[in-house]
């Protein structure tokens, strides 16, 4: 199963703008982008481990 970024890459301008030249539309092609680096250190948390968690208390 792919993992879901959604921390913006640091070469993401705008929809449609790139620095790198590439098709930039976050949502879709710059997820699978080889140059691919996103623009902060976000720890993500396990939405899952969450959710079972709030059920057990």
């Amino acid at each position: 199963m792919a993992k879901y970024r959604e921390v913006p890459c640091k070469y993401y301008v705008a929809l449609g703008q790139c620095q790198k030249g590439r098709e930039a539309e976050h949502k879709g092609y710059c997820q699978h982008c080889g140059k691919y680096e996103p623009r902060a250190r976000v720890r993500s948390l396990n939405k899952k481990k969450l959710y079972n968690t709030k059920l057990k208390f």
